[in-house]
């Protein structure tokens, strides 16, 4: 198979094979078409008001000052004597738009919008927002409209400007006190506007205000300031002020009904988007028209919530938890609404102060609302499958007998038998949804492992097609008719083709599965075909026991080398482990001249992983500490080589190392970041792909000049001891390429140039095919392993997927003090892939030094990888939490844009390593 046509399939495989796991693992789990169920009970309240005070953790807001007062005493008086109150636990990614849409749609975020971002649906769901006559709300433009687009004329939102929300300000409070203010003009205008006065007098109308000050108060100053503590009694006060309005407004009906909660909490350093309870613990308070007016329980809380509970000076016989999910329920069956038609809430039946057959029924509706997901979902399972295996828990008749049986317990006034009935009903469709959703997931997987195997197989052939003597033997042994292959073997795979098609036909799928359960065949197909290339090498290795034993061993050392690269994005510390297992190495070797250097940094470097990630606390002195190191040790290789414009360049880390910190100090004391450091903080960015193109193309020189301007821009985006990270990884990986480049020249037999004096213009890495075949070699495989062990390195050496979810805000502040998702996660991908971009340099550059095939470098790569991605592909997760889920998604998506990664990183490595810009010049003059 020709080199280029062989990447090429290999990146289109390799997308297919990426994207299936979207496909087969996390495809919506939305249904449409159900019916919707309204209880016969009167309504307990009119209109709703919905207070989400963004950011808010259980912990500030119930527990305590520490002068023993609460520091919300208008809602505390509430929980104390008027309302319900509990704890709602989120679920993971604790993140403002999947909160809200648990919440007010009542499920939970279909992975997919991380995908599509997360202003816009997407999927279409239903929501209590959508139900209602009216809704009226106020806050943030990255929450109210994604619940006003396409719900209707009838939900009206109010939003601030985004660019008042400023994560270097000193306070945020007035995001909060904009919308109390908003809310007193509107309810103030409705007074003299009979229009708007008559809309507000009818039933089932909600009012919505998203508080977001607290969020960014956390973000800026974190939950332990003064900051984020007084904006939480300025809430309590606006809370206060709005009651008051709305009372007034409405003459003290006793038809509104509170309920005042949070999206997602916060951690101590700022930052939310991981499954930690000071996250996934939000308050929950109910009171007004409906709700139970502060009432024993009992629940059974496990004894750290007891005591948590006492700690926060509250009796916890009264509390009452809830799934957030639950909430959306609550708010609807209060306003005597249907339910969302895609909730999977339950209704939590102790907050509602209507009685116990009133209950029944409204928990009734809730079980039906769920079923009905059920049965749709069932019935579209059997139209679109052969031969349907169906759900043994329950089925569409039973589902029609407990409903039957829940209105005869009712009708007997059998409360209790009609309450456990309804839960079981729910409970048994749950997990029915769950069977139906997954129902073809095995023969996708299967057909996925097939992929991988098959490739993996290509891959070996490939590399087995360059070696010399394996070739010559294979044209021996081809036939010298016209037919290089059985015409019946084509035939048999274009006949089992047609069979898969038909049933997948017949099953009604998306064609994306089509995709995944055809792929093996071609692929399976060639390997066949080319069976003629693993005979040969069966009848070598079978004449010649002790290659084979050799072979045997390097493959039980590269499986074993595997598997510990899969470990360690679990448990990090074992890239300590390996380290140190190079250290050893390095030490034995007796070729080169650096290796005493080499083992020291990789035990150095192996202290990384040891260290937490989640949670550090800037940290000054090391960020100046790092920038340092890399001034020095560039001033002194510079010196080195003679070139003064390294030595130049050298200031240029020490100021970074500075300018981080102090972007830090200025934005908790002015509130602001001076303009000059966005400036050099932007221009040192860019500069990192320009700068190396005007220096000298000298292997030493550009390679220089690439890790000082690339670490320099990581110093920038670092808070504590990540940039001596970057700066160690930069000094090991260049031990690393003069250890090769003298392997190689002790393995060549012959005395090669100076490393010093190579140069990228005339040692280049060509990416096409070679035409003169290379043996086999230990050291490229080595060499492929190690590069994908630094890769894993450079993610995983000083976070992990919790930390890169839970980032802290203050690292982009060189950069922007406004909030952007776009802009800061692009900021946050760039910290994380720097690392990564500057191992493939690296491998570049040792490539170029010791003349490796680039096409065996490509394969064995390939085979690693994949390798790797199997593991991951049957280690994704679609259930439990979403810290869970998105941790195994993660891990999937880095192995397998591994080697996607690495081939354009090589083109980008290859355009900074070798192109020069007066040779441009040049060459254009020739012209």
């Amino acid at each position: 198979m020709k080199f280029w046509l062989f990447i090429g399939l290999s990146i289109v495989v390799h997308v297919i094979l990426f994207a299936s796991i979207f496909d087969i693992y996390f495809k919506s789990p939305l249904v449409h078409g159900m019916q919707e169920y309204l209880p016969s009970v009167k309504p307990p309240s009119s209109r709703l008001v919905l207070f989400v005070g963004d950011g808010l953790r259980a912990d500030k807001f119930f527990e305590l000052d520490e002068n023993g007062k609460t520091r919300a005493p208008y809602l505390r008086n509430i929980i104390e004597k008027e309302g319900t109150w509990g704890v709602s636990h989120t679920r993971v990614p604790t993140e403002s738009r999947p909160g809200h849409v648990a919440l007010i749609a009542g499920f939970y975020e279909d992975v997919s919008a991380i995908l599509k971002g997360w202003k816009k649906n997407p999927v279409e769901f239903d929501s209590v927002f959508n139900k209602s006559k009216s809704t009226y709300s106020w806050g943030s433009a990255d929450i109210l409209p994604m619940f006003s687009e396409g719900a209707g004329p009838h939900v009206h939102i109010n939003c601030f400007s985004p660019e008042i929300v400023n994560f270097a300000g000193n306070d945020s409070s007035l995001l909060d006190t904009w919308v109390f203010d908003e809310v007193d003009k509107f309810f103030e205008s409705a007074k003299e506007n009979e229009t708007l006065k008559q809309q507000l007098s009818d039933e089932k109308i909600v009012f919505f205000l998203h508080l977001l000050g607290i969020d960014t108060n956390g973000h800026s100053h974190k939950p332990m300031s003064k900051e984020y503590l007084s904006n939480i009694r300025l809430v309590d006060e606006g809370v206060k002020r709005i009651v008051q309005i709305i009372e007034d407004f409405y003459k003290g009906d006793g038809q509104t009904s509170y309920v005042f909660t949070s999206d997602h909490g916060m951690t101590d350093w700022g930052s939310h988007g991981a499954g930690l309870p000071s996250e996934t613990l939000t308050p929950l308070v109910v009171w007004g028209s409906g709700a139970t007016k502060h009432v024993q329980y009992n629940a059974k809380l496990e004894q750290s919530d007891i005591d948590l509970t006492r700690s926060w000076g509250l009796d916890p016989t009264y509390q009452v938890d809830v799934n957030q999910a639950d909430i959306a329920p609550l708010m609807s069956l209060l306003l005597g609404l249907p339910v969302p038609v895609n909730s999977v809430g339950v209704l939590p039946v102790h907050y509602l102060s209507v009685d116990l057959e009133s209950k029944c029924k409204l928990l009734l509706a809730n079980a039906q609302q769920i079923a009905e997901q059920f049965i749709v979902k069932l019935k579209m399972t059997k139209q679109k499958s052969l031969f349907f295996s169906p759900f043994l828990g329950l089925s569409d008749s039973e589902v029609t007998d407990m409903t039957r049986k829940i209105i005869d317990f009712i009708s007997a006034k059998k409360y209790d038998q009609a309450l456990t009935l309804s839960y079981k009903l729910i409970n048994l469709s749950l997990q029915g949804l769950q069977y139906y959703h997954t129902y073809h997931r095995l023969i996708l997987s299967l057909s996925v492992a097939l992929s991988f195997l098959g490739w993996m197989a290509v891959s070996l052939c490939t590399v087995l097609q360059q070696v010399s003597f394996i070739q010559s033997q294979v044209e021996k042994m081809k036939p010298t008719g016209k037919k290089s292959h059985p015409s019946s073997l084509f035939y048999a795979f274009v006949v089992f083709g047609i069979c898969i098609c038909v049933n997948l036909y017949m099953s009604q799928v998306p064609l994306s599965s089509y995709l995944y359960c055809l792929l093996p065949l071609p692929i399976w197909y060639y390997i066949v075909t080319q069976q003629t290339v693993f005979q040969v090498c069966w009848t070598i290795l079978k004449g010649n026991k002790p290659v084979l034993k050799g072979i045997f061993i390097y493959a039980c050392i590269g499986l074993m080398g595997t598997w510990s690269l899969v470990l360690s994005f679990f448990y990090r510390h074992i890239l300590s482990a390996e380290l140190l297992v190079f250290a050893f190495l390095f030490v034995k070797l007796k070729v080169t001249s650096v290796k005493y250097y080499a083992a020291v940094m990789c035990f150095i470097l192996s202290l990384f992983p040891m260290l937490p990630v989640v949670g550090r606390s800037p940290n000054a002195a090391l960020l100046v500490c790092a920038g340092g190191l890399g001034a020095l040790l560039c001033y002194i290789s510079s010196r080195r080589i003679s070139s003064r414009a390294l030595s130049l360049l050298s200031i240029l880390p020490f100021t970074c190392g500075i300018m981080s910190p102090l972007a830090l100090y200025m934005s908790s004391v002015y509130g602001e970041v001076s303009m000059l450091i966005h400036v050099v903080s932007w221009v040192t960015l860019l500069g990192g792909w320009f700068i190396p193109i005007f220096q000298s193309t000298k292997l030493w020189h550009r390679m220089l000049c690439i890790y000082v301007c690339h670490c320099s821009t990581y110093l920038l985006i670092s808070l504590s001891y990540d940039g001596l990270f970057c700066i160690t990884l930069c000094i090991l990986l260049a031990l690393w390429t003069r250890v090769e480049f003298e392997i190689s020249e002790v393995g060549s037999g012959q005395k090669m140039s100076k490393l010093d004096e190579l140069d990228f213009t005339q040692n280049t890495l060509e990416l096409g095919d070679s035409t003169e075949h290379q043996e086999l070699s230990f050291h490229t495989t080595r060499r492929c392993y190690m590069l994908l062990f630094f890769a894993v390195l450079s993610f995983f050496g000083v976070g992990n997927i919790a930390s890169i979810n839970s980032f802290d805000n203050s690292v982009v502040l060189p950069f922007i003090t406004v909030f952007n998702h776009t802009i800061m996660g692009a900021l946050l991908a760039y910290k994380v892939l720097l690392p990564y971009f500057l191992v493939v340099c690296t491998f570049c550059s040792i490539a170029v030094a010791t003349k490796t095939h680039f096409t065996q470098l490509c394969c064995f790569v390939l085979m690693i990888s994949d390798l790797m991605s199997i593991h991951f592909f049957y280690l994704v997760q679609d259930e439990g939490s979403w810290l869970d889920i998105g941790t195994s998604i993660s891990h999937y998506i880095i192995t397998m844009t591994m080697i996607i990664s690495i081939l354009f990183f090589l083109a980008g490595a290859k355009f900074l390593t070798s192109f020069k810009i007066n040779h441009c010049y040049l060459a254009f003059s020739n012209k």
